[in-house]
């Protein structure tokens, strides 16, 4: 792959360089006797997908740095990277399973540090995981997001609507006039998060999955979004309502150990931005890949392929997530079928994007196809413990989306190519930031 500047092989530097405290356990993922390349996710030409392509001619989980010089193994095999999420050898809890981070040892800031820094379902292990899950898997069961249809069904046609007015326009932009308003409008109605919040809260959120921001400017984003969401428990405790965060509220009250505010807080923030990123971009991308594949559009617009087909397609193809940070080898362990080492503490970076392309795995593994023989499975939910308690709202929310608008706009088309569209600078976050179209 291509390496960072100042970041070329290093004689010796994986042997020199601990990761978390402790030198991993086994042989080293880098080739002997050399350095680690930077993550540097999507870049102009190359994206995450393609990046992870690159990575998994270094092993099934080379290590590599990430910002701040953190060292992590980067899980680029999807069998590896479904037994590492399944079992119970990684956890994400940094304060219980990373060595230093708790007492300070380890000077851990930006991106890194705002994704670890919570306490809430995600950055959770055991018991505590369970029971942080277990309110917003209560208020997101299935039978729950079927009865929530119609009224998602209301929230995309408002939004179309709203299209209509733009229709003589030369191009308009997918992402901010349809991809983002609709999982806005849910999180507004169904989640109870005050419309009002939302734009600033979502400005400072962006920070968060820029993964070439400087520390002092993840802080300011990070101080935002906690700014705002205190306000959101503040109002919520004096006055839970019939929705998601109320359920929550009373959940974290009524709790064997209820929650702080902090708690609560950090459940808040992992919902709402898991109910609006991975959404904008799960729309976005699979309309992408449908307007440019008309042949595969045409399967699913005839009925021969159902759209949810298409979604787990799209989504094995380019999650809207590549990766998460972070995970920690909760002890010694090496995996018997990759012969891969992990030492106690090491960090553990599952690769999304990267798995979805394995060509052991998928024939042709960079096409779109609807009709993939060999299946479409994907990690872009999570997967064993921690996969996604609002995946189901999710899906419903993007195939009633994409679905609707095609319907309406038939001839709807890309206004450039898909190798022209910006993607985030973020090994995080995967999709893209503007989708100019034409409608008619």
């Amino acid at each position: 792959m291509t390496l960072a500047p100042g970041h070329e092989w290093i004689e010796g530097a994986h042997e020199a360089a601990p990761v978390g405290g402790v030198l991993p356990a086994g042989p080293p993922s880098a080739p002997p006797g050399r350095g680690c390349p930077h993550l540097r996710g999507a870049t102009a030409g190359e994206s995450n997908g393609q990046e992870g392509r690159r990575l998994r001619a270094l092993g099934a989980a080379p290590v590599v740095e990430l910002p701040g010089g953190v060292r992590a193994r980067v899980v680029v095999d999807p069998g590896l990277a479904e037994r590492l999420s399944a079992g119970p050898h990684v956890s994400r809890d940094a304060a219980r399973h990373w060595p230093g981070y708790r007492e300070g040892a380890l000077s851990v800031d930006g991106v890194i540090a705002a994704w670890i820094g919570t306490h809430n379902a995600l950055n959770s292990y055991g018991e505590d995981h369970r029971q942080l899950r277990a309110p917003i898997a209560a208020a997101l069961t299935r039978r729950r997001v079927e009865a929530m249809a119609p009224e998602i069904e209301s929230i995309v046609q408002d939004v179309l609507d709203g299209l209509d007015g733009l229709g003589a326009r030369e191009d308009i932009d997918l992402v901010q006039s349809y991809a983002l308003p609709i999982p806005h409008e849910v999180i507004t109605r169904l989640l109870g998060v005050p419309a009002r919040h939302l734009p600033a809260f979502s400005a400072a959120a962006a920070g968060l999955f820029d993964t070439t921001a400087a520390p002092e400017d993840v802080g300011r984003s990070m101080g935002t979004v906690l700014a705002i969401l205190d306000q959101l428990v503040a109002i919520a405790r004096e006055r839970p309502e019939d929705n998601l965060i109320g359920d929550l509220v009373r959940a974290a009250d009524t709790s064997e150990s209820p929650l702080s505010d902090a708690e609560l807080r950090d459940q808040l923030m992992l919902i709402i931005i898991a109910g609006t990123e991975t959404t904008v971009h799960a729309i976005g991308t699979l309309l992408v890949h449908l307007l440019s594949h008309p042949d595969q559009r045409a399967l699913v617009m005839s009925g021969q392929v159902s759209m949810h087909a298409a979604l787990a397609e799209s989504l094995r193809l380019r999650p809207p997530i590549a990766a998460v940070p972070l995970r920690f080898a909760v002890r010694p362990f090496e995996d018997a079928r990759s012969g891969e080492h992990f030492g106690e503490g090491e960090p553990v970076l599952i690769h999304l994007a990267a798995a979805g392309l394995d060509p052991e795995r998928y024939a042709e593994p960079e096409r779109f196809d609807v009709q993939r023989a060999e299946g479409s499975r994907s990690l872009a939910f999570g997967y064993g413990p921690h996969v996604c308690p609002g995946a189901a709202l999710a899906t419903s929310e993007v195939v009633t989306a994409v679905t609707r608008l095609l319907e309406r706009y038939p001839d709807v088309r890309l206004a450039v190519t898909p190798e022209q569209l910006q993607e985030p600078s973020s090994w995080i976050s995967n999709g893209y930031t503007s989708i100019p179209g034409h409608l008619t």
